[in-house]
């Protein structure tokens, strides 16, 4: 049976604080590194302070249908503050991925 979650995720920038929450699907649970890896399937809500223009409402649905890894924690309602770098593409190792 598979357990949809509410994820949310914070960006912040000069121009102010964007909090984007998403309905989840786990697709599976790594009990050794309490993480799980989960696959967005709708934006349900966008908070802004301030303009945050740095993180556009294309952005935010261009994570719908990736995957993440989050901490088990996530999937009890803690907000996760991420880098503008989860959304530019510019680590090493994306935080926002295709399935595996």
């Amino acid at each position: 049976m598979t357990q949809v979650v509410t994820l949310s995720f914070a960006w912040s920038s000069p121009s102010g604080r964007v909090k984007a929450v998403y309905r989840a699907e786990v697709l599976r649970r790594e009990v050794e590194s309490d993480r799980c890896v989960c696959r967005l399937l709708e934006l349900v809500g966008v908070e802004r302070s301030g303009s945050g223009e740095e993180v556009s409402d294309a952005a935010l649905r261009a994570l719908i249908d990736k995957c993440v890894r989050v901490p088990g924690e996530a999937l009890n309602g803690l907000t996760l503050p991420l880098k503008m770098a989860t959304l530019t593409g510019g680590l090493t190792r994306p935080y926002f991925f295709d399935e595996e």
